[in-house]
């Protein structure tokens, strides 16, 4: 599988979006694929801003329209006020090409854990901030001097695996306000929107759903259930805490002890805990693991969580493996996005109505895209090495672009992975 044949996929698939402008007028210079295309393309050859991709489009457009096939490029006008009326539900349907090759290429079913699941990790993460440029669907903070800051968030999730670096995004819901509401859109409301679309990605797997204490609760957890989904939740306090703490009281928490490394690993558990006295219908059970060094007895981790799947003394190992996978949204993800070269929090345009969220659900397209090359394209694990580092690649990739004729992406990671050169004359 090479990077060229996943970009074919998408920009089909962005060909795909429903038309929002009044086509009876006519005179629509651009079409809206090729407006999609570009943000696109302009995130997947990690540009710093839209005026760079400009500036650079006379000695790239040949290139671009080669390799993602674009017939025009707008400029940058047309591209911003275009992207800024498309719906954003619009582009959660993009996602499925990417995910149905990784299907394909049964890389899912090499990703499975606890005998079946396929997890996936979801957070929140922002991906604009201004004390100035605002939309009705900005979230609002006011600060200790009165002034009032205004930000976009969104949810996101992605399938993640204790033993691979690679995590593949599957979908985003953006956590923002609409007409009429008097109070922030949060994280919770804007996981009732992201797990339906979770489980229409993936219909075909049993899904293990991991999450941080905000999750637990039992509106969430009913969510989860109606979606058949399985969930490891951390969790800090509550009923179920209270519980436990009566439990340790009498040893009461069946253990399972080990060493590893230098420190002594303890996990502990128990079934069949009653969530709270509000959800007095929901049953979930325990864990937590300790890891002390041997030699000092300091503690140098602890974690605690509450599932649906039965714990016992074989599971019990992977459980803890698994629920700390979590953090690779953290790691993995949304640091990747920020400080290697994808800008997710740089400001490419605000718009009026959805210009920031579509090009933040771009951005998590091209990465989805490149970390699926990372995992199945031989050529761009060559060039990647060759490198050294994910920012070399992108800055050596866009200098080729921008210089040379290319067929494809394909052949941009095979001439850097060769460490070939251009014999050309010398400029005096």
């Amino acid at each position: 599988m090479l990077i060229d044949d996943i970009i074919h996929s998408v920009c089909s698939a962005l060909g795909d979006v429903p038309e929002h402008r009044n086509t009876a007028k006519g005179n629509l210079r651009y079409s809206l694929k090729s407006c999609l295309g570009m943000a696109y393309s302009m995130f997947m050859l990690k540009d710093p801003s839209l005026a760079y991709y400009q500036h650079e489009y006379p000695n790239r457009a040949e290139n671009i329209k080669r390799v993602f096939g674009l017939e025009d490029i707008p400029q940058d006008t047309s591209m911003r006020e275009t992207l800024d009326g498309v719906d954003y539900t619009h582009l959660e349907d993009v996602f499925k090409p990417c995910l149905d090759i990784l299907r394909r290429e049964e890389i899912f079913e090499q990703r499975l854990v606890l005998g079946g699941y396929l997890a996936y990790s979801s957070d929140g993460t922002g991906y604009y901030c201004s004390g100035k440029k605002n939309c009705k669907h900005c979230l609002t903070k006011t600060l200790k001097n009165g002034e009032t800051l205004y930000h976009h968030q969104l949810l996101a999730s992605v399938n993640v695996h204790p033993k691979e670096k690679e995590v593949f995004p599957i979908a985003v819901a953006p956590i923002m306000n609409e007409d009429g509401c008097e109070k922030n859109d949060c994280e919770l409301n804007a996981s009732k929107r992201l797990l339906p679309q979770v489980r229409r990605m993936l219909p075909d797997y049993k899904l293990l759903g991991l999450f941080d204490a905000l999750y637990a609760n039992g509106p969430h957890i009913k969510t989860l259930k109606s979606e058949e989904m399985s969930y490891i939740i951390g969790i800090k306090s509550g009923h179920v805490q209270e519980y436990i703490k009566d439990l340790k009281s009498i040893d009461g928490l069946t253990k399972k002890v080990w060493e590893s490394k230098g420190r002594r690993c303890v996990a502990a558990y128990h079934n069949k805990i009653t969530l709270n006295m509000q959800h007095p219908d929901i049953e979930v059970n325990y864990f937590e693991y300790t890891e002390t060094d041997l030699k000092t007895g300091v503690v140098k981790f602890y974690s605690s969580w509450i599932t649906d799947i039965e714990i016992n003394q074989e599971n019990i190992d992977e459980l803890v493996v698994v629920a700390r996978t979590r953090w690779k949204i953290e790691n993995e993800t949304f640091n990747t996005l920020k400080n290697q070269g994808y800008h997710l929090e740089h400001n490419y345009g605000h718009g009026k109505y959805n210009l920031a969220t579509n090009f933040a659900i771009l951005t998590f397209l091209a990465f989805l895209t490149d970390q699926i090359a990372q995992y199945l394209d031989t050529f761009f694990q060559k060039a990647w090495k060759a490198q050294g580092s994910k920012k070399a690649l992108w800055i050596k990739v866009r200098a080729i672009f921008d210089l040379l004729p290319v067929a494809s992406m394909k052949a941009i990671y095979k001439f850097i992975s060769e460490n070939r050169k251009i014999d050309i004359p010398l400029l005096e």
